[in-house]
């Protein structure tokens, strides 16, 4: 024990480093704090973990991650933060860390502000303290969370733009404390003639096209001309932006209420809102595109026949891998003189303004490649047997979690809650400590059981039957004179086609080939 390290733990969130007048909140004076203390009782800081702009209502932090695994190597015997809400504002997480983590990894942790040590003698009434201080900070975060929300929707209720980049057509303009949208005469025009030609008939890339024979300006480097920086456009016209474009109701004077939501500040990843489905606030700000023109070229987008589309219906959809670049390589056609289109594969992936350089390969080449290849690996060398034990192995841990797994899912679920409510429960004083430590004690073992049983459905779901059902499809292959799509999708992972002339066929068995292209 004596030859673990004792660490200094420090955390600053965004909102932290916005706040200039609360310097005692910056990573320098809890780190400066954290050295005094240690100096008077003895103890010296061997190590230090930082993370500098990571809000503590989550723990995905580098810093802390970098941490843990130290304390799992046996290398930490001491953590010390300035106070709790530096260790985090969850109050669940940050309970487990200081009430079940730390103890269980034999790692003292103080919090100086808050006069917490895990080695004090009266343990059992800081603890109650520290359940109530990180209920504190995580109503905090959700205050925090709740105000900026309302904030927001206000600032929208009265028509201000609170984004951070004017949509491509607009500036921001700020007068009398309120950011709204002022119409940028150079990009508006090309707006406009975006929405007039689409109206018209045309097509989204001839509409791209056109632009870029005309030079005008693509979005991104008009962007960096001007204050609206950082926006992730394009560097050239593409029917992509083209579409972006079209769809944004911004240009008929609208402000859109939100893209996106979630639950609550638990939520990592926010939930898309259909375009469809968007509430809107009408003139907020000048107009560019009349609503008449804005509907006119968005029905064209449904009614049109676009010349672009691809009707693509062959063997190696999204199998085909640019081997220089690592892209997916996209489908093209080609109309021939006799009327019959030919279809290829190529790269069309563009960074730093540059097209990747690999070769485009016809599909008709890539299915002589392939059937010849397979016919050789299935009656020349490969064992059939083994084929359909790792391909089965393979689909049953791409198959969909049963019934079976989500009720337990929901039932470990329900023990989180039912933990949490304890600790509620407690800080209230409406149980004793000795009943929450009994009642937590019976929900973390129903837990525990809960999750062992939920590896044992997971590891025994029925292999013998996907092994028939592999065993099926390989029979079906070898007595037939021709691929059949979905025996492609089952014995093909991928191709990976080079500029040197070879493709490398990559199967789902383990067996890679590489094959010259002729």
């Amino acid at each position: 024990m004596s030859n673990r390290l004792t660490v200094a733990y420090g955390r600053l969130s965004r909102e932290d480093i916005n706040k200039f007048n609360e310097f005692s909140s910056s990573i320098y004076n809890q780190l400066a704090i954290i050295q005094s203390y240690t100096s008077g009782i003895g103890l010296h800081i061997d190590r230090e973990y930082i993370d500098d702009g990571y809000s503590g209502a989550n723990f995905d932090r580098p810093a802390f991650e970098k941490l843990k695994e130290d304390i799992e190597r046996g290398m930490i015997g001491t953590v010390i933060t300035k106070d709790l809400s530096r260790l985090g504002r969850n109050f669940i997480e940050t309970a487990y860390y200081i009430v079940d983590y730390f103890p269980r990894n034999q790692v003292r942790y103080i919090a100086i502000n808050d006069q917490f040590d895990s080695d004090s003698s009266d343990i059992h009434d800081q603890q109650i303290m520290m359940e109530i201080k990180a209920l504190i900070n995580d109503w905090y975060v959700k205050d925090i969370s709740l105000k900026r929300k309302q904030v927001a929707f206000a600032k929208t209720e009265e028509g201000q733009f609170i984004g951070v980049i004017a949509p491509y057509g607009y500036k921001i303009k700020k007068e009398n404390g309120k950011r709204t949208l002022e119409i940028d005469e150079y990009s508006a025009g090309i707006v406009k003639r975006i929405f007039t030609e689409i109206a018209s008939g045309k097509t989204r890339s001839e509409v791209a096209e056109g632009l870029n024979k005309d030079k005008i300006t693509p979005p991104i480097i008009y962007m960096n001309m001007t204050q609206s920086k950082k926006k992730k456009y394009y560097f050239d016209w593409s029917d992509k932006i083209v579409y972006r474009i079209l769809k944004n109701k911004t240009y008929t004077g609208k402000i859109v209420k939100r893209k996106s939501s979630k639950k609550d500040y638990h939520q990592k990843k926010r939930n898309f809102i259909p375009i469809r489905d968007r509430e809107t606030i009408d003139n907020c700000h000048p107009v560019i595109i009349t609503e008449e023109l804005f509907n006119a070229s968005n029905n064209q987008l449904k009614t049109m026949k676009r010349k672009e589309k691809i009707d693509y219906n062959g063997l190696f959809s999204k199998l085909v891998i640019c081997g220089e670049c690592g892209n997916i390589m996209t489908v093209c056609r080609r109309k021939r003189e006799n009327g019959n289109i030919r279809y290829y594969f190529a790269c069309t992936r563009v960074k730093d303004r540059c097209h990747c350089s690999n070769r485009t390969i016809a599909d008709s080449k890539i299915q002589f490649i392939v059937i010849n290849t397979l016919n050789d690996l299935v009656h020349s060398y490969i064992d059939r047997d083994e084929i359909i034990r790792k391909a089965a192995k393979i689909l049953l841990k791409e198959e969909r979690p049963n019934l079976k797994i989500a009720n337990l899912k929901e039932k470990i679920e329900l023990h989180n809650t039912n933990i949490r409510n304890l600790y509620l429960k407690k800080t209230k004083g409406e149980i004793s400590l000795n009943e929450f430590i009994e009642k937590k004690e019976v929900e973390i073992y129903q837990k525990e059981q809960s999750e062992k049983l939920l590896k044992e459905v997971i590891e025994s779901k029925n292999e013998d039957l996907r092994k028939q059902e592999l065993k099926e499809k390989y029979n079906q292959f070898i007595n037939s004179d021709h691929l059949i799509p979905q025996i492609i999708k089952d014995f093909i992972d991928k191709l990976i086609i080079y500029k040197d002339d070879t493709i490398q066929i990559s199967y789902k068995f383990k067996i890679e080939k590489t094959k010259e292209i002729k």
